[in-house]
């Protein structure tokens, strides 16, 4: 917001204030909201009280937060905007979110319940595929090692169609031999190991008797594949990390750092945008949104590609990401941007929005990403 009014002292986002009364003329495009963030003022119902309080009747802000071009605002004073938010947040109204610890708390409890997922895939503007799937958690308990939550996927859907039927039958019976799966987060929020609920030679036999059911080649290939998975447990959490619900929820999310209230300091993290191939290596950082809504937080979390490798070696390669090497011309082109919405109270995730833009050889592809919580 750029000054119009007349001021001496300095505020957190650049609006300065003196301690006479202040006068604030409305541009084209404004909310209540904006105003009130570019203050610092952490609720913008306190705004408009305190505007109307001391407004002639013609100048009075409706119920709704309309403002009109130009129009004559009161605005608090920095001792004053001190004051309303001590206020506001005795009376835990604040929309503005000064973290504990520079972070954003992690309560893996919070995890319980149903997502539904969607990824989709595009060449040059045309998307080629939807992928739609639902993930199931439940937390179990907490021990030494970490938590322990239930896992489970299931309604596998691809370009909004249930796959062919046989196809479909055999991934919903290695859905019920396999799942559900123990999932084991550490304190910290990572995902650290993950072991079948069942003994492994009970699945191991159970998806052998599939060889009854489903004769053909490829059915027998992919239930032989299958059982190999299930002899080593770290097969499972190799196959589970690589997952972008995975990466989402349990990664460096809730380890990044703001350095103000509503701004992280950049971090690293690896996403599986485009796999099978490599994770890419990225450049994040986090924005908290102004907040339109008091029962929910948004923030946006953008990245770059600080990956040295090309589309090459991430997909045909076991070539690991090496930080002493510099991205160069042949280095994938990569941008990586997700909104987070999450529960004003607890931070618990409701939705990820997520797109993923990359340059490859001369053509374009976007991928995208929606999580969502289901309610009820």
């Amino acid at each position: 917001m750029k000054k119009n009014i007349p001021n001496s002292g300095n505020s957190p986002r650049g609006i300065t204030s003196s301690l006479k009364q202040d006068i604030y003329f409305v541009k084209q495009g404004e909310t209540l909201e904006s105003i009130s963030w570019d203050l610092t003022l952490e609720n913008p119902k306190y705004l408009r009280e305190y505007h109307n309080s001391r407004c002639s009747y013609l100048d009075l802000i409706p119920e709704d937060g309309t403002l009109r071009f130009l129009q004559k605002l009161h605005i608090p004073n920095s001792d004053e905007i001190l004051k309303l938010n001590e206020q506001i947040r005795k009376s835990g109204e604040s929309l503005c979110y000064l973290l504990p610890m520079g972070k954003i708390s992690f309560n893996i409890e919070l995890i319980d319940g149903d997502y539904e997922v969607k990824q989709s895939e595009s060449d040059e503007g045309i998307k080629k595929s939807e992928d739609s799937y639902t993930l199931h958690f439940k937390y179990i308990k907490e021990e030494e090692k970490g938590h322990y939550v239930e896992f489970t996927m299931n309604n596998f859907k691809k370009n909004e169609e249930k796959p062919e039927e046989k196809i479909n039958n055999l991934a919903s019976d290695f859905v019920k031999i396999i799942y559900p799966i123990t999932l084991i987060i550490d304190k910290s929020g990572n995902f650290i190991a993950a072991n079948p609920i069942k003994e492994i030679q009970d699945i191991i036999n159970d998806l052998e008797t599939l060889k009854q059911y489903y004769a053909g080649s490829y059915a027998v290939s992919h239930i032989d594949q299958m059982k190999h998975k299930m002899t080593d447990p770290q097969m499972i959490y190799n196959s589970l990390k690589e997952i972008l619900p995975f990466q989402f929820i349990f990664n460096q999310f809730y380890k990044a750092n703001y350095h103000s209230k509503d701004t992280t300091t950049p971090y690293h993290d690896e996403f599986s945008w485009l796999a099978p191939a490599s994770p890419i290596r990225l450049e994040m950082v986090h924005q908290i949104l102004p907040q339109n809504d008091s029962n929910l937080v948004e923030l946006v979390q953008t990245g770059k590609s600080i990956d040295h490798r090309t589309a090459a070696e991430l997909y045909y390669t076991d070539l690991e990401y090496d930080k002493q090497i510099m991205p160069h011309s042949k280095s994938l082109k990569a941008n990586h941007s997700a909104t987070y919405t999450l529960d004003f109270m607890d931070f618990s995730i409701q939705r990820i929005k997520a797109r993923f833009d990359i340059q490859i050889a001369d053509y374009e592809k976007t991928m995208t990403f929606d999580l969502e919580k289901l309610v009820g």
